[in-house]
């Protein structure tokens, strides 16, 4: 096996636990420097890994994470919303996302994201006939309003555009790589003071430590950070990613409470036709990430 192919990416990935950082990009001290022959390639490898494909059938290779979404806000009180990422295999770039109701006068929602330079997203809530198609402009707006994870931070397009090296050093305490995507008119049309991204990937693993939203002057709109890991089956999934927002200075914690490896799924789970379709999975099969 390659070096990252023993990790469970859905969106994310690293190997340790980082702290929660306020700064931007802490890119100092020794790392590898890296020609930007070298440097495209290690995206071009990430790139690769995560839209791996296959031509033959895929069996007991899905998975399923319970996850809690915690919203921080700057004042005010807490809320949680909670969820079931479920995905056919490692790397087939096809994710679903159930986000549970926190009502009784509401339905469960479904989302379906497929992964690529210009992604596809559906929504549909339970029993719609029908799953509606989200846009990329939609795609930047919130999962659950008045949090800060979206659809666009779950797929992260981005590493599919045309990028820039900048630099290595260290985020977070390791040997980093960083690139830069300049925001496309789509996205300035909806966020006007966005400029571009900066994404730094692990010299090690080739994994997304944080990424950034610069505005126009160079100040972080909007920051993932990935701060926990866990290793299940002889295989590391990512436990904790936080979203922090500049303007309304709150943090969105996403966190894997359970996983269950090794699944297997009819392939209409993954289709728009079957979105809205329960899927019921054995709870024994889902280990707690405690």
């Amino acid at each position: 096996m390659g070096k990252i192919t023993r990790w469970i990416f859905l969106f994310l990935g690293s190997s340790l636990v980082f702290s929660f950082a306020s700064v931007r990009f802490p890119a100092r001290g020794f790392a590898k420097i890296l020609s930007d022959e070298a440097a495209q390639q290690r995206l071009s490898d990430y790139r690769s890994f995560i839209l791996q494909d296959s031509n033959q059938s895929s069996f007991h290779r899905g998975f399923a994470m319970n996850f809690k979404l915690r919203h921080m806000p700057r004042r005010g009180s807490e809320r949680v919303r909670t969820g079931t990422l479920l995905g056919p295999y490692l790397g087939s770039g096809v994710t679903r996302l159930l986000l549970k109701s926190d009502s009784g006068n509401k339905k469960n929602e479904y989302f379906l994201f497929q992964n690529g330079q210009t992604p596809k997203i559906w929504k549909s809530n339970f029993g719609d006939i029908q799953a509606k198609v989200i846009t990329q402009t939609q795609s930047l707006e919130p999962l659950v309003l008045g949090m800060n994870q979206t659809a666009f931070d779950l797929l992260m397009p981005f590493i599919f555009w045309q990028a820039e090296y900048e630099m290595s050093g260290k985020v977070a305490g390791r040997p980093a790589h960083l690139f830069s995507f300049k925001c496309p008119v789509w996205m300035t049309e909806k966020k006007p003071n966005w400029h571009k991204i900066t994404l730094a990937l692990d010299d090690a693993y080739d994994a997304p430590l944080r990424v950034e939203i610069l505005g126009v002057d160079q100040v972080p709109e909007r920051t993932l950070i990935l701060r926990s890991f866990k290793k299940l089956q002889d295989q590391w999934i990512v436990k904790e990613i936080d979203c922090r927002d500049r303007q309304t200075r709150s943090v969105t914690r996403m966190q894997i409470t359970s996983s269950a490896l090794g699944l297997d799924f009819d392939s209409s789970v993954f289709l728009p036709s079957g979105l809205s379709q329960s899927v019921q999975i054995d709870p024994k099969l889902f280990n707690s990430t405690d």
